[in-house]
């Protein structure tokens, strides 16, 4: 049976993973081959008196309200839900300078030259990410993924469950300049071994050339029009029981 657990927010959906599944219950309700049940909580102080048996639920919603359910129920796991950023195998696809700092020794070495974008590798929607000058406090590049600030003229999401390329949204910028398929088919089969079992692939294009901008957990992030009733429950729902696995 599928159960979800959907974030609220002042008593309105207002997230569209939410959304979706609303739609998907009546979907799976009319197919009448898989149970199907969602549970919404209000507010997060909730949680502990809301849920008995949290291996019955699926937590959908905020990157804070999954985060939240994932440390109150399951601390042990709590690493799943570092960024993935750039996966170091796709760097050769980065179309720019790129590193993971992980020690003030590197910092000198490693930084690319100019305005630099910085990525949190502990934190998912960090305050230190942003656009940064290479000039500033070498201590602020630590535990960051740093690359070249490069133009992108058109953003596009790619959804992949089971290393099988689900749909192409395009989500910023001109959405008439499409990204190369067999690029977005090479980083798919290159992050093929490490990858999660659901997952978004971010891609920009500039200048004729398509390159990963990150890599997102299927998990609180926006769908851009996939509409695909059958499978979002199922792929978060396995993202889900991957990411509460992973470290216990």
């Amino acid at each position: 049976m599928l159960r979800f657990l959907c974030e609220k927010q002042n008593g309105r959906i207002v997230h569209d993973s939410v959304f979706a599944l609303t739609q998907a219950q009546l979907y799976y309700d009319w197919r009448g081959d898989e149970r199907f049940s969602i549970k919404f909580l209000n507010h997060l102080s909730l949680m502990g008196t809301t849920v008995a048996n949290p291996d019955n639920y699926v937590p959908v919603g905020s990157v804070s309200f999954v985060e939240a359910y994932l440390r109150y129920f399951y601390p042990k796991a709590v690493g799943a839900l570092r960024p993935l950023n750039v996966p170091e195998c796709l760097f050769p696809y980065a179309g720019r300078k790129i590193v993971n700092v992980s020690s003030l020794v590197q910092v000198p070495l490693a930084l690319p030259s100019g305005p630099l974008f910085v990525k949190s590798n502990r934190i998912i929607k960090a305050p230190t990410n942003g656009v940064a000058s290479a000039d500033m406090d070498a201590a602020m590049f630590v535990g960051h993924q740093v690359s070249e600030v490069v133009e992108i003229t058109s953003e596009w999401r790619v959804f992949v469950f089971r290393n099988e390329i689900q749909y192409v949204a395009n989500y910023a910028g001109e959405p008439m300049v499409f990204p190369n398929a067999d690029t977005i088919r090479a980083m798919v089969k290159t992050y093929a071994s490490q990858a999660p079992v659901a997952y978004t692939l971010d891609v920009g294009v500039n200048a004729g050339r398509t390159f990963v901008i990150e890599c997102h957990r299927f998990f609180s992030c926006g769908l851009y029009g996939f509409s695909d009733l059958l499978l979002i429950p199922k792929m978060l729902s396995q993202a889900w029981y991957e990411i509460k696995t992973k470290s216990l």
